[in-house]
């Protein structure tokens, strides 16, 4: 029981861990990608290395609707790996069976 505890904490994390590096490719991948598409006069380096927080100061108001429908579209992206991966396991965890760990109660001897 310990080692079994043990692995899920450890998939529990790894899983986090590795997971959130890909969601953070899909991201930074797909906003580069849409804001050439979306706002083609902005500088899309100088906008992701200004972050989320600082990007309207570098950023004209002309081409702020672009690059802000760029940004919610990289966050859709990641979100619909999030539902694929949530699909994903519940399909590979409804086939799995329940196993009762509990100790069944030793019979009483006939003597």
């Amino acid at each position: 029981m310990p080692l079994a505890m043990a692995l899920t904490v450890f998939s529990q994390s790894f899983g986090a861990a590795v997971f959130l590096s890909i969601a953070e490719l899909i991201f930074s991948n797909s906003f580069r990608d849409l804001l050439t598409k979306k706002a083609p006069s902005v500088n899309a380096q100088k906008v992701v290395e200004a972050g989320a927080t600082a990007f309207r100061q570098i950023v004209p108001s002309s081409d702020l609707a672009g690059v802000l429908d760029a940004y919610a579209d990289s966050i859709d992206r990641v979100f619909y790996m999030a539902a694929a991966m949530a699909a994903a396991c519940f399909v590979f965890a409804f086939g799995m069976g329940w196993k009762n760990l509990k100790k069944k109660p030793a019979a009483p001897s006939k003597a």
